[in-house]
């Protein structure tokens, strides 16, 4: 049940979640050096250079794209206070987060392609081998959990999100979750073919890096990696995000006053830390 990770997410977890922490946002170079050493080991130079395009890309983040952010959290915020929203306007809202994600996408492929150039072969190599470990550990946790025990922990995460933002809820609203947890279809296999697949387009795509379409072709991937996604597994996620949108306005005709409020309140300290984060 994941339609981006932002993966995105279910898309709400993002605008629930994006810019969580100003130590985060404010340290992202750190953070995401920390996430690469996992996979790659970048050159003095390399570093030097991603880190010129880091302090432009995040400026440009922070003048432009975070007040979107805080404008679609006022207006869900509004239209939550206002009443109950249907599914149609929940998946509205999970396309319109999706899009502040194709925007970054965008900004950062032609620049974010050039600085993969000066990667070596060996680099590349050991960047594709460790991705691929980490999806067969991946694989490897999911075998080992039985069917009940992964709608167990499906249960629990959608619980835990939003008790996280509703506080506790009530038995009818658990009712509602476990009635949907079961109809979410898993996406382990196609997201695994989905990864194999990108693995194999990029390993072409560097076996050509002497040609002159080589940035081309490797910002067109960054810019727009859904486009490998078969056909099935785009079906599987469009059906997890609406049913997530059925989900999501059958609660939100339950909540009580007092789950109003709490939620009424994280959206205001997300809000509230947004202008404190443009503001510098």
């Amino acid at each position: 049940m994941k339609k981006a990770r932002l993966s995105l997410v279910l898309l709400l977890s993002f605008l629930l979640s994006a810019c969580s922490s100003s130590f985060a946002y404010n340290n992202i170079d750190w953070l995401l050096y920390w996430y690469l050493g996992d996979y790659v080991d970048l050159s003095l130079d390399q570093k030097a250079v991603l880190d010129e395009r880091i302090v432009a890309w995040q400026s440009w983040h922070r003048s432009t794209e975070l007040e979107k952010y805080q404008a679609q959290l006022k207006e869900v915020r509004g239209k939550l206070a206002s009443g109950v929203l249907t599914e149609e306007q929940w998946l509205s809202e999970f396309e319109e987060a999706q899009q502040h994600l194709n925007r970054f996408r965008t900004k950062i492929a032609p620049e974010l392609a050039g600085i993969a150039h000066q990667l070596s072969t060996a680099q590349v190599e050991g960047a594709l081998s460790s991705w691929n470990k980490k999806r067969q550990e991946r694989q490897s946790e999911f075998e080992k959990r039985t069917e009940t025990e992964r709608l167990i922990r499906q249960e629990k995460r959608l619980t835990e999100f939003f008790e996280d933002n509703m506080g506790t809820l009530t038995q009818q609203q658990a009712d509602i979750i476990n009635t949907y947890a079961p109809r979410f279809l898993s996406t382990n296999n196609e997201r695994t073919a989905y990864h194999t697949s990108l693995q194999n387009v990029i390993r072409d795509i560097f076996a050509n890096r002497d040609t002159f379409e080589f940035e081309q072709q490797l910002a067109d991937l960054i810019r727009n990696p859904d486009q490998y996604k078969t056909p099935q597994y785009q079906a599987i996620l469009d059906r997890n995000a609406r049913l997530y949108a059925q989900m999501l306005a059958e609660l939100n005709s339950t909540f009580t006053q007092k789950q109003k409020l709490t939620l009424d309140d994280k959206l205001e300290e997300k809000i509230t830390l947004i202008g404190d984060l443009i503001s510098g």
